[in-house]
């Protein structure tokens, strides 16, 4: 009897310390957010912190400094909505927060000036990609470390998971091919190169892959079966076969391309061409350019909303807006005059956009059916990204 009270006193201390502990709702005060999907993240990149805006009523609900000399780049919530996640490009770190209560909770080092970063589809890991160590740091979201880093990169940008997780396509904008890594083991498998590379580029790839406009991501389409990636030198589009990782098909676009943005019916991509101040639209069933027209300087994203696409011009004050039944151009807003437009993402409703606009330190809301224009302001300093969880268009620089 002695033995199984004192058994039982024992797993009661267990459970108070591991068990009751996680399972204890939180005070009422400490909750800032009840619902993950009902806000609008916002990356402050001077004022170093994330803001948090309610999407109904379009206030500041709360904001997690990160420290000081931080210059978060790309924020991004998990899929399961429990965290927030951004690196510090200054600090060479990454920063966890907590949804529910905003507090920061993790501060993980990691490589050099950490930018972009992906979630795999089951939430487990977050690949935080740094462009300046060449590689790409593994941390394990179930502990909070980091457990691995990837090298082997080139400047890479964005990570793009297949849906089943088990493989993430890497895009090297200091280089002309796509990495290809092994998810189950953290490793770089294969790389894809997308065409001939350009002669200086073979000379000495050391000395001159600063120079080199590579590929920024492999955007994937929505069954998962083909990524396209857009080389900026090239001024071509290789379509990928994700059973075989190959090219299949290489697509002729305009100068300078910066990326490829796939629309969420995953019948057209848009690809932004800097170079010669267009757009080229690519049919998916096709694999040909459907469109090529005219758009403005400096793009830097595209949304999709209302049957519309909105191509961001940053350094114009205008957002073009072209129609996607018809594929022509459908008018142009204009945001303001001598500002910095940045980065978007669209509502999970596909209706409204929320655009960071970095000089006057606002959020713009565009309604993509009537294209009305509402401006929040001091929502921090240098806005530059955006974030909406389950959002079919979050992305960044």
């Amino acid at each position: 009897m002695l033995n199984s009270r004192l058994i039982m006193v024992v797993c009661g201390l267990v459970l108070a310390v591991f068990g009751v502990v996680a399972s204890t709702p939180l005070p009422a005060a400490d909750v800032k957010i009840t619902d993950p999907a009902s806000v609008v993240m916002i990356v402050n990149r001077d004022s170093n912190d994330i803001a948090f805006m309610d999407i109904k009523t379009h206030k500041i609900i709360g904001r997690t400094f990160l420290g000081n000399n931080v210059n978060p780049h790309m924020v991004m919530m998990s899929p399961d909505g429990r965290y927030v996640v951004t690196g510090g490009t200054r600090a060479n770190k990454a920063y966890i927060i907590d949804t529910r209560t905003l507090e920061l909770v993790k501060i993980i080092p990691v490589d050099i000036a950490p930018e972009h970063l992906a979630f795999s589809p089951d939430g487990r890991w977050y690949y935080q990609g740094n462009p300046e160590g060449d590689s790409i740091s593994v941390i394990d979201m179930v502990s909070l470390t980091k457990i691995k880093t990837i090298s082997g990169f080139v400047e890479p940008l964005n990570v793009t998971f297949t849906p089943d997780g088990s493989k993430a396509y890497v895009g090297n904008y200091g280089a002309h091919w796509v990495g290809v890594v092994d998810v189950r083991r953290h490793e770089l498998l294969k790389k894809i190169q997308i065409a001939e590379v350009p002669s200086f580029s073979k000379l000495d790839p050391d000395r001159y892959y600063k120079d080199i406009h590579g590929i920024n991501i492999a955007a994937i389409t929505p069954d998962g079966r083909y990524l396209y990636a857009a080389d900026g030198d090239l001024g071509v589009v290789g379509v990928i076969d994700a059973r075989e990782d190959k090219v299949v098909k290489v697509i002729r676009v305009g100068k300078d391309p910066w990326r490829v943005y796939m629309g969420h019916d995953g019948k057209y991509a848009i690809i932004p061409n800097n170079g010669d101040e267009t757009i080229s639209i690519i049919d998916i069933r096709t694999n040909k350019v459907a469109a090529t027209l005219e758009a403005g300087p400096n793009m830097t994203g595209v949304n999709y909303a209302a049957g519309k696409a909105f191509v961001i011009s940053s350094t114009s004050g205008f957002v073009y807006v072209y129609d996607m039944g018809s594929l022509k151009p459908a008018g142009r807003l204009k945001i303001g005059t001598n500002i910095q437009l940045d980065t978007a993402t669209t509502d999970t409703a596909d209706q409204k956009i929320y655009l960071a606009e970095s000089t006057t330190n606002s959020i713009v809301i565009i309604d993509g059916k009537t294209e009305a224009i509402e401006r929040v302001t001091n929502v921090g300093l240098y806005p530059w990204g955006t974030h909406i969880m389950d959002s079919k268009d979050n992305y960044c620089h």
